[in-house]
């Protein structure tokens, strides 16, 4: 490679400096080797800047790709996914370093960049992201500017003709923002679900919702169009548990349960009264399908099924945070429902045979008293009530859990009561199921919305009579009724949160800090990144009104002109440059007046030179005129305040038009 060709060393440095801001947030997603790919790429790149080697041969590029093609196959089982097509173009990013040669390579790699640092929305839409973003494109387009000339690269200039352009562009990107149609976005797209998520999962057993009480993660924010329902009403159904199998509950309808297999359930009729609530849902991802809202729900959401039990599907699983519309309507205000059907019968009453015997003796001697279903669940509820303690630290349980927590340990938490209830009445021939999601909520007056964190999961239990159908039961409200009203920072006290490495919990000024922080991302997921079609649709209505091909051209032809407007005054008072010296202004005066009067002063004629005409061609003016030019020449060339003032006094009386009307 001759001198001429080579890429100057700043422009390199800008090149791989925006390679690497591009490719940083990426690197804990991409398999190790593709990091170390690039590092190699970059250190063989320098090497042949310093002319120790030379740029790789065909051989050697072409056993880079092989190689690279193998390791993308060993790292990914799945290619319909985001995740192999980013590591794709991130190794298609790193072997272009292997042939980075001129300027033309040089602005195709920069290029790229820029859609390599867009995938990293693919997976992250927050604040933080979106500002490491706009960081990205600046980098990367001071790396373009950086390639315009010899005397560019330098970092200040670099950057200083990026921010430039980029603010210049914030108009027309804000514009754009607002008229395009709207496409879905790119984080739409199926990914992989190969992650791990925090939350609640497909299965219950005794101690998994006790984790979950140690983690303060947002996982939901509702807002209301309308009435708030109380906290005794906020349950946010997710799941319903209706395997038992001595240990763990599980899910036990496959068709709908979200699973592999899972198929759509035929349409149930809406009732006929109006919803009681309306609300917006934002999710935080879980890698499921599974929503949360309350029951009956029923979602307008494109890709969101409403459940025979209740619940809520979406076709694609939640990879990323996620908005829904739900309109509910309390069971306590609807009819009871068709009968159990013989199949959900059999799958609400199924008990694993030999476990728990003492819990199934206990039960057997309170039917012989006669109970219905309504009074054996009071029974349990006041047995609860009287002998039992809420905590988050319950002792473990043997092999019949059951009959550990119903006589021996009595201390536990929601998942161990719901479990244990629903146990009992199965056992008295009361269909019966766990549902788990989350209950309560902290409410948000600033925004009016509410806020669910990972400490809000819950576990409560539902019997079906033939009168009412299935109703709520919440076993944990018998016990610790402060958890269902105030949260479980009040019913815990001392215990909340006590595993806690820092215990920041306790310290309200964080507390208020964080709050105000999830404000900002609540505003922001709700303006900027769930700006839809829908919303699109109604700001442009607030806007202009009635959306029409006249008025959009109009729209978009009125910011144009003003900006266009804006640039040409910019220009206009840029050009002007500093501002004269007053001796300058008021000389200009001077021959603005002998102009008027048929005396221009030629383009390039001294101050002088213009005197001695103008006394030859009118003598009448002639004193004045040589009395100005020297008060002038004193204090523009001598410095000389006084003689300014003279220039001053002597252009008040030099008024050449009304001296030749007078004669």
């Amino acid at each position: 490679m001759s001198t001429a060709e080579r890429l100057p060393r700043e422009s390199l440095l800008w090149i791989f400096a925006a390679q690497l801001a591009a490719l940083l947030p990426q690197f804990s997603r991409l398999p190790l080797w593709i990091p170390i790919a690039w590092a190699l790429a970059v250190y063989w790149r320098f090497q042949v800047y310093r002319g120790r080697w030379d740029l790789p041969g065909r051989w050697i590029k072409l056993l880079a790709v092989v190689l690279a093609l193998g390791g993308l196959l060993l790292s990914f089982r799945h290619w319909f996914s985001l995740a192999p097509m980013v590591a794709l173009l991130a190794v298609s990013f790193t072997l272009k370093n292997l042939e980075l040669f001129n300027r033309r390579d040089a602005f195709l790699s920069l290029l790229l960049s820029y859609f390599v640092a867009a995938t990293l929305f693919v997976f992250e839409q927050s604040i933080p992201y979106a500002i490491y973003g706009c960081l990205c494109v600046v980098v990367i387009t001071a790396g373009l500017a950086a390639q315009l000339g010899s005397h560019s690269a330098a970092p200040r200039r670099a950057l200083g003709l990026s921010l430039r352009l980029l603010a210049q562009a914030v108009p027309l990107m804000l514009l754009l923002f607002v008229v395009l149609p709207r496409l879905g976005p790119l984080w739409a797209v199926p990914q992989s679900s190969g992650g791990a998520s925090t939350g609640i999962s497909d299965s219950m057993s005794p101690g998994d919702f006790t984790d979950l009480s140690r983690s303060d993660e947002p996982t939901l924010r509702i807002a209301f169009d309308g009435p708030v329902p109380p906290p005794e009403q906020r349950y946010w159904r997710g799941l319903v548990y209706e395997h038992f199998d001595g240990r763990r509950w599980s899910l036990a309808n496959h068709r709908y349960s979200g699973g592999p297999h899972w198929q759509l359930p035929p349409a149930r009729p809406l009732p006929e009264v109006g919803p009681r609530y309306r609300y917006r849902v934002i999710q935080e991802p879980t890698n499921s399908r599974w929503l949360f809202a309350m029951a009956r729900p029923n979602s307008n959401t494109e890709g969101v099924e409403e459940m025979p039990d209740d619940r809520l599907l979406r076709r694609a699983p939640v990879y990323s945070r996620f908005a829904y519309e739900v309109r509910s309507w309390p069971r306590e205000s609807l009819a009871a429902g068709p009968p159990l059907s013989l199949r959900a019968r059999r799958r609400n009453l199924q008990l694993p045979d030999g476990v728990n015997p003492r819990t199934r003796a206990w039960v057997r001697n309170l039917r012989r008293r006669g109970l219905d279903a309504q009074q054996m669940s009071a029974a349990l509820l006041d047995f609860f009530h009287r002998d039992f303690t809420y905590t988050l630290k319950p002792p473990a349980l043997g092999a019949d859990s059951v009959d550990d927590f119903l006589f021996d340990t009595r201390q536990g938490f929601c998942e161990h009561f719901a479990g244990a209830y629903v146990f009992a009445m199965r056992a008295a021939g009361v269909p019966a199921r766990v549902v788990a999601g989350y209950q309560g909520g902290e409410w948000v007056a600033q925004e009016k919305y509410l806020l669910v964190r990972q400490y809000d999961a819950h576990a409560w239990a539902e019997i079906w009579t033939p009168a009412r159908g299935w109703q709520r039961v919440d076993p944990t409200a018998a016990v610790s009724p402060e958890r269902i009203r105030d949260g479980l920072e009040s019913a815990a006290a001392d215990e909340f949160m006590q595993d806690s490495l820092l215990p920041l919990h306790r310290i309200s000024i964080l507390n208020r800090l964080r709050l105000q922080w999830d404000m900002i991302n609540y505003r922001w997921y709700s303006t900027v990144i769930s700006f839809d079609s829908d919303k699109q649709q109604s700001l442009l209505q607030r806007l202009l009104g009635e959306v029409s091909a006249l008025r959009m051209a109009l729209l978009l032809a009125v910011p144009a002109a003003l900006a266009l407007l804006g640039i040409l005054a910019w220009m206009w008072f840029s050009g002007r440059g500093a501002r004269a010296p007053r001796s300058s202004r008021l000389y200009r005066k001077f021959c603005r007046r002998l102009a008027r009067a048929g005396l221009q002063r030629r383009s390039g004629e001294a101050p002088r030179d213009f005197c001695r005409r103008v006394c030859v061609e009118r003598p009448q003016l002639a004193p004045a005129v040589r009395a100005i030019t020297a008060a002038f020449e004193r204090a523009a060339y001598g410095g000389d305040a006084a003689a300014e003032k003279q220039l001053r006094l002597l252009l008040r009386r030099f008024w050449p038009l009304r001296a030749a009307a007078a004669r």
